[in-house]
């Protein structure tokens, strides 16, 4: 049998990761697919946890309502930005979306009426009391134990992989993958260049939103220190680079690795971001497809020897 202990720091682990996967893989989009360094991550995933934890913990709204509102609101504030930073490229739309994420850890720092401030705030479920995640209730069905949020945080992985292959094999997908390639040479065969990278910030920021709000409810706290600028908005960015940049598994893989990361390093999480340097550095340096890959890589070299070896 396994330990609670063990099983309870490994649902905790899974969910984490898990979680932290649906943030990549919803970056993804903007970063893999559309070709822009995004770093809006962080304010989109604010957006969503708050959203959540005072939209349940303290008006107790149901959760379908939580999370329609949640899309709607990230999709209009979403449209906006687009609007605006598709103006810049490269570096600039880089620094553009960097200041948003800064911006909204401002924002949640010093708009203390309504995210408690400096103080953070509690989604309103059993967390202070049994050590539990905050309650989130869809329909009939109410989440509320460690293993409902795993069970949650995988479901929503999966629906989100899915989602996303069946949507990148339509037309809308080669769109995107023709941008990610050469954005002049789709505009010259008849892509909407511009609307088109609105649209994927716009899908991808949703999803991140709403990741938001699982991991709201998952943690049962909120606060700023969740939501700085290295640990929402560049930590995505990294699990990106680190998995794969293009690649299905990719951000999987790399959130696995960066999520996991803290357990393998709770005597020394200042220097996280100092690993994620070295990490993202070794990655441009000897693998940069990332490890999926560099795997993809190696499994291709030893099947073209194999069929040397059979020729032979």
């Amino acid at each position: 049998m396994v330990a609670p202990e063990l099983r309870n720091s490994t649902v905790h682990l899974i969910t984490e990761i898990s979680i932290w996967a649906c943030v990549a893989v919803s970056l993804h989009l903007v970063v893999g697919y559309a070709g822009q360094l995004s770093l809006a991550s962080g304010a989109f995933l604010a957006l969503g946890a708050y959203i959540g934890a005072r939209a349940t913990g303290f008006w107790g709204w149901p959760g379908l309502l939580t999370i329609a509102v949640a899309a709607v609101v990230a999709a209009l504030l979403a449209l906006l930005i687009a609007l605006v930073i598709f103006r810049a490229r490269g570096l600039y739309f880089a620094l553009l979306t960097a200041g948003i994420s800064l911006v909204a850890h401002g924002v949640i720092v010093n708009w203390s009426s309504v995210t408690g401030g400096a103080g953070g705030m509690s989604t309103g479920g059993p967390l202070a009391d049994g050590g539990l995640p905050g309650a989130l209730t869809l329909g009939p069905v109410a989440i509320e134990s460690a293993d409902d949020y795993l069970v949650a945080a995988v479901g929503f992985l999966a629906v989100l992989v899915l989602g996303l292959s069946v949507l990148m094999r339509r037309r809308v997908g080669e769109s995107w993958k023709a941008i990610r390639e050469d954005d002049v040479l789709a505009a010259s065969v008849g892509v909407d260049v511009v609307r088109q990278k609105q649209a994927v910030f716009v899908l991808s920021s949703v999803l991140i939103t709403l990741s938001g709000v699982l991991y709201a409810h998952w943690i049962g706290f909120v606060s700023p220190e969740s939501f700085t600028f290295a640990h929402a908005a560049f930590e995505p960015i990294a699990m990106i680079m680190i998995g794969g940049l293009g690649t299905v598994a990719g951000p999987i893989v790399g959130a696995a690795v960066v999520a996991g990361l803290p357990e393998m390093l709770r005597d020394a999480e200042h220097y996280s971001v100092l690993v994620y340097g070295v990490l993202l550095l070794a990655v441009v340096m000897v693998a940069p497809r990332g490890i999926v890959g560099l795997v993809t890589t190696g499994l291709a070299a030893v099947r073209r020897r194999l069929r040397r070896g059979e020729n032979s």
